[in-house]
């Protein structure tokens, strides 16, 4: 399996309040977080100290990405995880200058509060 990691510098101080799934009390932000891109298996993993903690899920529709959901592993919700997997993935869509269109709720809720990621999305047809 190819695995891309990708940077995650920062991503901890840069979360944001996504209803449950990021309440950042008591979290701590000693932990080794890394973004890693499995283009073969179509998905992007979060780890935590190098466990799975969480993943975005998505289909490559002739080289557009179609996310689909996002889930962080039940040990690790309440801790901001998923702003910090969904800013890791937008940075790698954005570098890469990939297409994307959203099916996800949770990314439709990042870029809700960061609107610097908004021109990311395809506004064209999915073909569905």
């Amino acid at each position: 399996m190819h695995q891309e990691p990708l940077s995650t510098d920062g991503l901890a101080q840069q979360e944001h309040d996504m209803h449950a799934d990021t309440d950042t009390k008591g979290a701590q932000t000693e932990h080794v977080l890394e973004v890693v891109h499995h283009p073969a298996d179509r998905f992007y993993e979060l780890l935590v100290d190098g466990k799975p903690a969480g993943l975005v899920v998505y289909e490559d529709a002739g080289g557009r990405y179609v996310f689909t959901h996002t889930f962080i592993a039940e040990d690790f919700r309440g801790r901001g995880l998923s702003w910090t997997l969904m800013r890791g993935v937008m940075d790698d869509v954005k570098q890469r200058r990939i297409a994307m269109k959203n099916y996800c709720p949770v990314l439709d809720r990042f870029i809700e509060k960061n609107p610097e990621y908004a021109p990311l999305l395809d506004s064209g047809d999915t073909g569905d």
